[in-house]
């Protein structure tokens, strides 16, 4: 894992912005340092799901009758 984030800190506010979001200088610093994490962690369970994919439990209300 590298300590060093993929894109810059700009980069990355601007892509916050972009998505509705507006934090704070010392909350932006935080999730730019913590980007190296999160990247490790989504590399880990990256797959190609596909749409047949199943989930491993399914909630039905028509099931439930007393």
């Amino acid at each position: 894992m590298s300590d060093t984030p993929t894109i810059s800190i700009d980069e990355f506010k601007s892509r916050l912005h972009a998505a509705g979001f507006k934090p704070d200088d010392k909350s932006l610093k935080e999730m730019y340092d913590a980007l190296p994490y999160l990247d490790a962690i989504r590399t880990q369970v990256r797959r190609a799901y596909a749409h047949s994919d199943e989930p491993a439990h399914v909630f039905s209300a028509l099931e439930l009758k007393s």
